[in-house]
């Protein structure tokens, strides 16, 4: 899991987010806060399902995944089940949330390289 996320305000344009986020820092996922909450998610997969030009006039809130519609995992969820979740539901990014707070965000590569290390360790 990645603790070290990256947020975004929701009312931010594509354009600004893709400028000031995206190509400043390479990340791909990032969480979306409205009033110092979580709202949901955004990666360059939505981005790209918006023609470049409209970028400045659409709001990162506007596209993104919300919280309410993205499946997440609790802390302690085994690493294979959330590998699981992710090709069950095509998706790249689990959130990690426990008592209702974001933890971090767990990716598709993360868990890959987990179980591979995991693998190394246990071969014999």
């Amino acid at each position: 899991m990645d603790a070290d996320y990256r947020t975004v305000e929701g009312h931010l344009s594509l354009q600004d987010f893709v400028d000031e986020y995206v190509l400043r820092t390479g990340r791909r996922c990032f969480v979306v806060m409205q009033n110092d909450r979580v709202s949901g998610l955004i990666t360059t997969h939505e981005v790209k399902k918006i023609d470049r030009e409209r970028w400045s006039q659409t709001s990162v809130q506007s596209v993104m995944r919300p919280l309410s519609q993205l499946r997440t995992v609790a802390p302690e969820t085994p690493a294979i089940q959330a590998l699981e979740l992710m090709g069950r539901e095509g998706m790249n990014q689990l959130p990690v949330i426990s008592d209702g707070h974001i933890q971090g965000v767990i990716t598709r590569g993360h868990v890959m390289r987990f179980l591979s290390a995991q693998a190394e360790l246990h071969h014999n």
